[in-house]
């Protein structure tokens, strides 16, 4: 699996569009937003997209939720894995085509 987190710096979101808007009312909701959970958020809700988007690149990529949520853990030692499962989860629902 790639560096999921790792390669958040090279991807650019134009704007919050309807996708960004309900995968940040996700993750809020389950207390993975900015400021919330242990993602850092240097420059806002932009930061969050960015993983989102990123999770929902190696989901498609046909990388497991299992495989990406363990190159997550690994690379966020000390990150709850419930909390990555949840992370997970609201990138997939809002980013991933069904």
């Amino acid at each position: 699996v790639v560096a999921v987190v790792a390669s958040l710096a090279f991807v650019a979101v134009a704007g919050a569009d309807t996708d960004d808007e309900n995968y940040l009312k996700l993750i809020n909701a389950s207390g993975l937003g900015c400021g919330q959970g242990p993602f850092s958020c240097p420059t806002g809700d932009s930061d969050m997209i960015q993983i989102g988007r990123a999770i929902c690149r190696q989901l498609t990529h046909g990388n497991s939720s299992l495989a990406v949520s363990q190159a997550i853990i690994r690379q966020k030692p000390g990150v709850q894995p419930d909390m990555v499962v949840r992370l997970v989860a609201a990138a997939k629902t809002a980013y991933c085509p069904t």
